[in-house]
């Protein structure tokens, strides 16, 4: 007879167990969070930070170890994104207690560099009481909040390896830090007044006006009074002002040359946003996320200066990132502009001398600390679309942002000119970089040029070929073919569609893609923007369908004057001249009549299917826009001006396999003439090029349907694609990874990892 085992004296029996967690486990106080567990568990071990993730050894009888195993994820801080967890017995030791140990250096950077997160309520409470020794205090920050990535030097995430390794800590910090029971125990941003960072507030020449908690009040009471401040953030500095006052933010847009571009608003709380912007859950969500970002509303009263966000109906706004922001607010008691403090063209200021000389004719005062900033980083955007959070710039709290790719060589993917932001893959993992701006200044060369050293250094690696867009005068085109390290090139569009694979998992599959945006170098030379594919395994692209083709003519010009886009079209979609002088009036002092003989005269030149041009013509058309002053100004101001109850649409049927624009531009000229109301056509021009994308598609009904480029930023056009596609499981739409060009490196890294599977897979048959 077998003997019946006594499970509860194998309860009792001693195991010890090596748990590795790998994903975003570092700055979130996961160690913290361990320790207290096995101290209530009464397991003992050990717990570290590695340069692969996190790793755990625990030690205590079979019951204690399987109710620890089973309680550590929901232990865990909220920010914690676990991708893997790997446990493996281990013999047992004869300690006593459950210690947080020093940081083992070992092997790659598998885990996820930590991002910024926004102050954390317990900070603020402690903060603004009267009875707390950090009271005023608003540089502190604690085990899960705080700025990560903009101050750490190296990984893994110690203080040791962050711009606070030389603020010593007083006894109060250093009692706090090693008290299991402290909210700050293990903390390795942990400050205060005593110990930390200082503010001070000075003038255009540098005199101090104000230290401590004296600078946010005396800040306060010059942006009162009609002051620009530069305060310096967790990323860089930024431009604040009264967004109540037309002159002030006129004043502001003038300094900074920014003359229509929308600025954001900081807000103090989420019922003071509900003030200035209809706010439903998901946007109230994103609002109070710990990433902090900008978000995109539909303004809804009057109180915000119209000089904020000009002929537009949205609003960017934002939260306190920080205690410093939160003071701000809370002592000014207005909304404020908030807005990246640079030089128009000019990367983003961090640094306090180069911001206190570089922003002299933009601010009066400077709100500077003293808590060095390693890397820059800007406010991330997002806008909520069909219920969807889709970032529209990948910045802090955001940013890197890890992709999910397997493993491949170490490369480095450049993206494109505009909104330009990286990708890489250290061997072990992936992810895409924070936006770094427009190249076209040197000072911007030489922060991509930077950033991707930076990389390099963070995640230990050599890259060992890189991966650009195929238009040969990029700057990062240029750039990438100039190492000595192989360079391969991806189609702009086609990595827009991978993009949006990689986002939803299907680089493995077929799928139906429409990339549609302003611009990119196509195969035919030409410039595309209104692009339909099929792609094969995240590897290979047909180009099956297109927007019908026009001229481009001017170069870069036709992006800031409109209704050169509404010549060319009309030209090819009217017969005759009469329409000359209706055109030439409608665009008071542009010299609509040379221009219409100039092009006509003109038969070599470059032909476009660029859908942001499309929307500049009839943005023209109906809103009479003779000049705008940043790309995607036309487009935004005719989404704004929408009918939303308009069900109406124009033709625009698949011809060739090209989308024929021209009997939709004919009838929109006719409605215009006839003086149909601006919002209704716009409303009945978005919804045909909804059924236009809807009709193409289903020509290809057993793949998804990825969207992609910045045309997909619309949250008009994209909803209605949303509400009327017949199978909504199919339609797969941005998120995480911008669709415009902040996302482009993304996809070109999918795009070569991809591809790099594929020849290894071949190599082996």
């Amino acid at each position: 007879m077998s003997q019946l085992i006594d499970m509860s004296v194998v309860a009792q029996e001693t195991a010890a167990v090596c748990i590795r967690l790998a994903g975003c486990v570092q700055g979130a106080g996961v160690r913290p969070a361990v320790a207290r567990l096995a101290n209530s568990l009464g397991v003992t071990g050990c717990v570290r930070n590695a340069l692969g993730g996190l790793v755990i050894e625990a030690q205590g009888t079979v019951d204690q170890i399987s109710r620890f195993r089973q309680s550590l994820p929901t232990s865990l801080p909220s920010s914690t994104t676990i991708t893997e967890i790997d446990v493996t017995t281990i013999d047992s030791t004869d300690r006593t207690t459950f210690d947080i140990e020093r940081t083992l250096f070992l092997g790659q950077v598998s885990t996820q560099v930590p991002r910024d997160t926004a102050v954390c309520d317990d900070c603020l409470r402690e903060m603004r009481d009267r009875r707390d020794r950090r009271y005023l205090y608003p540089l502190s920050s604690c085990a899960t909040c705080g700025p990560r990535y903009s101050l750490i030097r190296e990984m893994a995430f110690d203080r040791e390896h962050t711009t606070l390794s030389g603020f010593d800590l007083c006894d109060a910090c250093q009692q706090e830090y090693g008290s299991p029971s402290d909210r700050r125990y293990h903390a390795q941003t942990i400050t205060c007044s005593k110990c930390g960072p200082q503010t001070w507030l000075t003038d255009s020449v540098g005199r101090q006006l104000g230290a401590g908690p004296n600078a946010v009040t005396e800040a306060a009471r010059q942006i009162l009074e009609g002051k620009i401040l530069a305060m310096r953030g967790i990323g860089g500095y930024q431009l604040l002002c009264d967004a109540t006052s037309e002159v002030i933010v006129e004043r502001l847009r003038r300094r900074k040359a920014r003359l229509a571009k929308p600025f954001a608003v900081l807000v103090g709380t989420l019922a003071e946003a509900r003030r200035h912007a209809c706010i439903d859950s998901t946007e109230a969500e994103a609002l109070l996320d710990p990433s902090n970002p900008i978000v995109l509303l539909r303004a809804c009263s009057n109180d915000i200066a119209v000089a904020v966000h000009p002929g537009l109906e949205t609003l960017g706004i934002l939260l306190p990132s920080s205690g410093l922001h939160a003071r701000l607010c809370e002592s000014v008691g207005r909304p404020l502009v908030c807005t990246s403090a640079n030089r128009e063209g000019e990367p983003l200021e961090y640094e306090v001398q180069a911001a206190q000389t570089n922003l002299v004719d933009i601010a009066d005062v400077w709100l500077h600390h003293d808590r060095p900033i390693v890397r820059p980083i800007d406010d991330s955007v997002v806008r909520v679309i069909a219920d969807r959070r889709v970032t529209i710039r990948l910045g802090r709290g955001l940013a890197p942002l890890p992709l999910s790719l397997p493993l491949a060589k170490p490369q480095v993917a450049v993206g494109g000119h505009m909104k330009s932001a990286v990708a890489w893959h250290n061997g072990s993992q992936a992810a895409l970089g924070p936006h770094i701006g427009d190249l076209n200044t040197v000072a911007c060369r030489e922060r991509f040029e930077k950033q991707v050293a930076d990389v390099e250094a963070l995640y230990r690696f050599v890259s060992s070929t890189t991966v650009h867009d195929s238009h040969p005068d990029y700057f990062t085109t240029r750039w990438a073919q100039g190492l000595s390290l192989p360079s391969s090139r991806v189609q702009h569009h086609f990595a827009h569609i991978a993009a949006g694979m990689l986002e939803h998992g299907l680089l493995d599959r077929d799928a139906f893609g429409v990339s549609w945006d302003g611009t990119g170098f196509g195969d035919d030379g030409n410039i595309w923007g209104g692009e339909f594919f099929t792609i094969r395994s995240g590897t290979e692209y047909s180009r099956v369908a297109h927007l019908r083709p026009f001229p481009w003519f001017g170069g870069e010009t036709m992006v800031y004057q409109p209704w050169r886009s509404a010549v060319l079209m009309l030209n090819e979609s009217l017969v005759g001249d009469e329409w000359i002088d209706r055109a030439a009036s409608l665009w008071q002092e542009q010299t609509v009549v040379p221009f219409v003989r100039l092009t006509r005269r003109t038969e070599d030149c470059v032909r476009s299917t660029s859908v942001g041009r499309l929307f500049d013509a009839v943005a023209a058309i109906v809103l009479g826009l003779e000049v705008v002053h940043y790309e995607g100004q036309a487009a935004m101001m005719l989404e704004a001006v929408a009918s939303p109850t308009s069900q109406r649409h124009y033709p625009l049927s698949l011809v060739d396999r090209q989308l024929d624009w021209r009997p939709m531009l004919r009838q929109i000229w006719m409605d215009q003439e006839m003086g149909l109301l601006p919002g209704e056509i716009s409303a009945k021009f978005h919804r045909s090029l909804a059924i236009g994308i809807l009709n193409v598609a289903s020509l290809y009904p057993h793949f998804p349907i990825v969207l992609g480029g910045g045309v997909f930023q619309n949250k008009l056009l994209t909803e209605m694609i949303a509400e009327m596609v017949s199978d909504p499981k199919r339609l797969k739409l941005p998120g995480s990874i911008p669709p415009n060009d902040g996302g482009l490196a993304a996809g070109q890294l999918a795009i070569s990892v991809m591809r790099e599977q594929r020849r290894l897979r071949h190599s082996h048959t």
